[in-house]
């Protein structure tokens, strides 16, 4: 696009209240500077299809959807092209300014954020990419969709309906982009039986910190392409993504079963995810109104008529301390948006907007009942407000991803436990809470746990992420310098600091 569409674009942003237009960084100020003003040591910004700003509101980019952490970009990209991408990177290793893509999640224009919990996603002084516009799926084949980056799994899902398709791993939250979840896994209730989303990648199209733009897969450019998936946003920034399909059913069943005896539940937790009798599978504690704990199995079983769901595989396989609750069968697309009130909840009780220090690690299946005794052991229901305690099984032999770091364990069975706290929005010791999760993570990794890179960990150091990558981190570590050597991207991560 010629420079002088750009300047009209620009001016035309900032007519409608966007905020400054960038002409370039001043190398002795270390600042942006704006037009019209002085040329002198300032590096121009190369002309884009998109706009480089200094936003009037920066709001929308300098908290994410924990609300722990102000970090203030000194500019917004908005892009119109993977080129402006490109561009805006090579301009920022030169000129040794942070990058980082801010998902941008949400329903609509008033609750879009990011969807990381401490920090991870926004960049302090730097350049926060919006991925918005890179909202095209390209195409859905049998099999496979071919998707920009910030697409949504929800919007990705329907449309795949439409062709009797469906995605093997879907997020509880519909509305989270796909790159921005590729970069740290991507769990849902189907993780038993297949892994993450990043497990259902066919290739990439990633812009390196260098600023190349490079397709990878498992035949192409391996190394980046494992490296770029679960791999934090820190060696390259996906704008593109081939998604893996597979048939969908019609209908969705789900049963629900409770216990008040937390063995009973950690043992058929693991029985229903050998048997494989179900397609959906997730656990939570839930605080009870005088003390203690009660657990909750929640299933689904999807079927297409005229074939029925085999609950009785299920009942056959479950403990007699097993209760069983309601059951519904629900449309298929039904059961892919079936949180979505729960959601809905939140934010019209003002909870959405609050402070959010959840935290989630995986556990040994046998050291598991150990660290509940101590989580569950100190968690009260204020802390945790309406959000649950997930506890939900896992299968190693389903995660391939080698950045997906898994528990010391004995056999391949681990658990999820993640804190989905959302305590009230005037709580009094969010700290607190901080210094819990700490504690928690703490303990986790005495029992050879591992940490999800979402989550709420204060005073992670390079020695904890050293740790937490063992064997892989000399490997991660050239990987950053052979593709982001500035250590310019997602900074927030604070991995290689």
């Amino acid at each position: 696009m010629n420079s002088e569409l750009t300047r009209r674009k620009a001016l035309a942003s900032l007519a409608a209240g966007a905020g400054a237009a960038v002409l370039g960084w001043n190398t002795n100020a270390r600042a942006w500077a704006t037009a019209p003003g002085s040329t002198t040591g300032v590096q121009q910004v190369p002309a884009l299809d998109g706009t480089l700003l200094l936003p009037a509101d920066p709001s929308a980019f300098t908290e994410d959807f924990g609300h722990l952490v102000t970090r203030q970009p000194q500019a917004v990209l908005t892009p119109g092209s993977v080129d402006d991408v490109q561009k805006v990177v090579r301009y920022a290793r030169y000129n040794r300014i942070p990058v980082a893509v801010n998902g941008q999640s949400g329903t609509g224009a008033e609750d879009r954020e990011s969807h990381s919990h401490y920090g991870q996603a926004l960049v302090d002084g730097g350049i926060a990419i919006d991925p918005k516009p890179f909202g095209t799926i390209h195409g859905i084949a049998q099999g496979i969709a071919d998707v920009d980056a910030g697409v949504t799994w929800g919007t990705l899902a329907l449309k795949a309906l439409e062709s009797g398709q469906t995605l093997p791993v879907y997020n509880d939250f519909a509305h989270l982009s796909i790159g921005g979840t590729l970069s740290i896994g991507g769990l849902g209730g189907t993780s038993q039986r297949h892994g993450s989303q990043a497990d259902h990648v066919a290739w990439l199209k990633v812009v390196t910190g260098t600023g190349e733009l490079v397709t990878c897969s498992r035949g192409n450019r391996r190394e980046l392409f494992e490296a770029v998936l679960v791999g934090g946003g820190q060696y390259g920034i996906i704008v593109r993504a081939g998604i893996r399909l597979i048939p969908a059913k019609t209908t969705a069943r789900s049963l629900e079963y409770t216990y008040t005896d937390r063995t009973a539940f950690l043992r058929d937790s693991v029985a229903i995810m050998r048997a494989g009798v179900v397609d959906d599978q997730n656990g939570y504690a839930e605080p009870k109104p005088g003390g203690g704990w009660t657990y909750r199995l929640a299933l689904g079983m999807f079927h297409s008529a005229p074939d029925q769901p085999d609950v009785a595989a299920v009942q056959a396989v479950l403990s007699p301390e097993a209760t069983a609750g309601p059951s519904a069968d629900m449309p298929f697309r039904d059961w892919l948006l079936r949180f979505e009130p729960n959601w809905a909840a939140l934010k019209a009780a003002g909870f959405w907007g609050g402070r959010k220090p959840w935290l989630m690690m995986f556990v040994a299946a046998e050291k598991t009942a150990a660290y509940l005794d101590t989580v569950l052991g100190e968690l009260t229901a204020t802390q945790m407000g309406p959000g649950p305690v997930r506890i939900s099984p896992m299968d190693s032999r389903r995660l391939t991803r080698p950045n997906f770091m898994l528990p010391r364990r004995r056999t391949n069975e681990f658990f999820e436990v993640s804190l989905i706290r959302i305590p009230a929005p005037n709580h009094p010791d969010v700290p607190g809470l901080l210094a819990q999760n700490r504690r928690f993570y703490d303990r986790a990794v005495g029992l050879g746990g591992k940490r999800y890179l979402v989550g709420s960990v204060p005073s992670m150091t390079r020695t904890d992420w050293q740790a937490h990558y063992g064997a892989r981190w000399t490997e991660l570590v050239d990987l950053k310098r052979q593709y982001d050597p500035a250590a310019i991207l997602t900074p927030g991560q604070g991995i290689f600091r």
